[in-house]
């Protein structure tokens, strides 16, 4: 009988440790998930920064742009690309590694 009782106090002691187990894996799961979505908003913040700055950059050139409706810029941007050499030189247009910029 006592030996019934300590195989049997042995199968509790494993599974409790198979669910320490479980729960530490999914918690490691679920800080790999925070994990990818903080990159992820990251990266979506970085963009938005990106093209925030780029249409700050064209409203210093083109003040009257400032509060152009979403089609009058889309509008103005076409306009741009209808002058000789514009398009052009759009397409030609490589922008230099951040490194030869800073200098």
């Amino acid at each position: 009988m006592a030996e019934k009782y300590e195989h049997l106090e042995k199968l509790r002691k494993e599974c409790d440790a198979k669910k320490l187990k479980f729960e530490q894996t999914k918690h490691q799961i679920t800080r790999k998930e925070n994990q990818i979505k903080k990159m992820k908003n990251e990266a979506r913040t970085a963009r938005t920064h990106l093209l925030c700055t780029k249409a700050g950059y064209l409203e210093s050139i083109f003040p009257e742009i400032k509060d152009a409706s979403k089609t009058d810029f889309i509008q103005f941007c076409d306009g741009l690309m209808k002058i000789p050499g514009v398009k052009e030189y759009a397409r030609k247009f490589r922008p230099k590694p951040i490194e030869e910029v800073i200098q």
